[in-house]
């Protein structure tokens, strides 16, 4: 009887070992799970698009499991709920949090305050503004606001009046006009520079807005628009008024190689989306592991004209096989 008892005792103790031993492995197996999150409103817009894909590339290049988490609006509390909802399943290895507005600001501490590497990706935000986050990945407004002031005040021969749109007052972009306005002051002092008005992110709207700005300035020689509207903003415009211009926008789309291409716009700026969006990865994967980053990651932002505008259509046509 007794040497029964023992026997079963044994039995016992070896199932509950083993039965410990699979949870104690299930457990290990969930704290190990490497996943990176990529934060972003508007997430249907094309060229969030290009980021979301190049951010996978760069995880799947890594090894890390990636999720584009955000609504297809601009609202910054419904963006701030998904990513806290996917804060709490304790599987992020690190985030990248589109903050271009400043009501993120207090996402992007929350994810640093629990340990998390955090990187801002596109926007240069002040490291006073968010002390514990980890990063800033993004092209310099400030050279490239120069460069488009030197494009167009050569191409207008340093005289006429320039008018600038934004999508909205945000970091990059008051900083790209703010940049542009004092280079045109400094090299073309014959040229007025309006002062910035908003465009939007609606198309249609923006549009409509710049035909209003040149049917009221019939003066209006040149334009910037700071952001990166499908199809081009200052086309748009005058293809509408019959007033056409000498113009640059944001990003290497498809739409606006093509309008590039024909002439009906100067340039673009080949603002970094690929290239910064996969150096986030890249740059997670170091922090993830302990490494100390430096708080801004800059990268070029070349002018695209008619001159090299073909080598962008190669780029696009990587990046479209990315996204199928």
């Amino acid at each position: 009887m007794t040497k029964r008892f023992a026997r079963r005792t044994a039995c016992l103790i070896l199932i509950l070992a083993a039965a410990t031993c699979l949870s104690c492995n299930r457990t290990s197996a969930q704290s190990h799970v490497k996943k990176f999150y990529w934060v972003q409103a508007v997430r249907g817009h094309p060229v969030h698009r290009v980021t979301q894909a190049a951010f996978r590339e760069g995880c799947r290049d890594l090894g890390y499991e990636c999720e584009v988490i955000g609504p297809d609006s601009n609202d910054v509390a419904q963006t701030t709920a998904l990513a806290e909802q996917s804060l709490s399943r304790g599987d992020a290895a690190g985030m990248c949090v589109w903050g271009s507005d400043p009501g993120l600001y207090r996402l992007i501490e929350k994810i640093a305050k629990k340990g998390i590497p955090v990187l801002i990706p596109h926007f240069p935000t002040d490291h006073a503004q968010i002390p514990d986050a980890t990063g800033v990945v993004s092209a310099d407004p400030e050279a490239y606001g120069h460069d488009c002031a030197m494009a167009i005040g050569g191409q207008i021969g340093g005289k006429g009046t320039v008018a600038i749109t934004q999508a909205n007052y945000n970091a990059t972009e008051n900083l790209l006009a703010d940049s542009f306005t004092r280079a045109m002051h400094e090299n073309f002092p014959n040229v007025k520079v309006m002062t910035p008005q908003l465009e939007g992110l609606d198309s249609v709207q923006a549009v409509a807005k710049a035909s209003a700005i040149l049917e009221a300035n019939p003066e209006i020689v040149a334009a910037l628009s700071t952001t990166g509207n499908l199809p081009p903003t200052w086309p748009g415009a005058g293809k509408q008024t019959g007033h056409q211009v000498i113009s640059i926008a944001m990003n290497y789309t498809r739409l606006n190689l093509d309008a590039i291409r024909d002439g009906h716009m100067y340039a673009a700026v080949a603002q970094p989306l690929w290239e910064e969006s996969y150096e986030c990865a890249k740059l997670l994967d170091r922090a993830s592991k302990g490494e100390k980053l430096p708080w801004w990651t800059k990268m070029p932002a070349p002018l695209i004209t008619k001159e090299n505008v073909d080598q962008y259509y190669r780029l696009m046509d990587k990046i479209d096989a990315a996204m199928k």
